[in-house]
C-alpha cells in the first residue's frame, strides 16, 4: 500500500508535526500526507503569515477549505471528534492524491490534544481539565474508527501521539486510559524521547522540549 499519514489538530505550520516518525525511532517515508487543523483558513492565515499555499477547491461534494502546501494537503475547520469533518478531510486528500482513503487512516498522529475550555477548567480543578482532555482523546479515537468504517477502510489503524508522560493536562496512565477508552486494542510508550516544538494556535507561545511517543493500535 502507498504510504500516507494523516496529522489532526495542527496548528502553526512551523510546529507542524512529525509524521515520519515510528517506534523505536525509526523514520517511515511518507508519500502522501493530510494535516487536519480547527481552525479556519482565515484564522490559520493570520497566524501563518507568508506561508505559501495553493487553495484547492477541486473535491465538491465536502464543503471545507483546502490548501496545499509543500506537496501535502491541508484542510480547515476539522473537529477531530466529529465523523463528518474526519471523512470530508480525507475525501478531499483521496481525490487530490487520487489514492484510497486507507492510505489516510492507517497512520494518524496528534500532538498534544487540549480542550479549548482550559482556562475556565481550570478554575474548577486541574481533574476537571484531565477529564475534559481524557474525553477529548477518546472522542477522537471513537471518530476516527467510525469515519474509517464509513470509507470502508479496514486492518489495522496505528495512532501515534506525541505527550509528556508528566504533561500536567492528562498524565500517561490518563492518556492511556483515555486511548483504551477510545477503542484501542494496545498502547504502548516508546522507550526513546523525542524533541517536539509545539506553538498555540493564537499568538507566538512555543515550547520546545524531550516529550514521549505513544502508539495505540485499532483493529478496523
Amino acid at each position: 500500500m502507498n504510504s500516507g499519514a494523516t496529522s489532526l489538530a495542527e496548528g502553526k505550520y512551523i510546529y507542524k508535526t512529525d509524521v515520519n516518525l515510528v517506534l523505536g525511532n525509526e523514520r517511515a517515508v511518507r508519500a502522501y500526507v493530510l494535516r487536519a487543523t480547527l481552525e479556519t483558513l482565515p484564522e490559520w492565515k493570520n497566524h501563518n503569515v507568508g506561508v505559501g499555499l495553493a487553495p484547492y477547491d477541486e473535491c465538491r461534494t465536502v464543503m471545507k477549505k483546502a490548501a496545499v502546501i509543500d506537496n501535502e494537503m491541508w484542510v480547515y475547520h476539522i473537529n477531530a471528534t466529529l465523523v463528518q469533518d474526519i471523512v470530508g478531510a480525507v475525501k478531499i486528500a483521496s481525490h487530490y492524491f487520487k489514492v484510497d482513503p486507507a492510505v489516510f487512516l492507517h497512520d494518524i498522529y496528534i500532538k498534544n490534544l487540549n480542550d479549548d475550555r482550559q482556562s475556565d477548567l481550570l478554575k474548577e480543578s486541574k481533574e476537571a481539565l484531565i477529564r475534559a482532555n481524557k474525553d477529548l482523546y477518546s472522542g477522537t479515537c471513537n471518530a476516527l474508527t467510525e469515519a474509517a468504517k464509513l470509507l470502508g477502510v479496514s486492518g489495522r489503524m496505528n495512532l501515534y501521539v506525541f505527550s509528556h508522560n508528566k504533561n500536567p493536562k492528562i498524565p500517561q496512565k490518563e492518556l492511556h486510559d483515555a486511548l483504551e477508552s477510545g477503542g484501542a486494542d494496545s498502547v504502548e510508550t516508546d522507550t526513546n524521547r523525542p524533541y517536539a516544538e509545539s506553538g498555540a494556535n493564537k499568538g507566538d507561545a512555543w515550547i520546545g522540549i524531550d516529550t514521549n511517543f505513544h502508539l495505540a493500535t485499532f483493529k478496523l
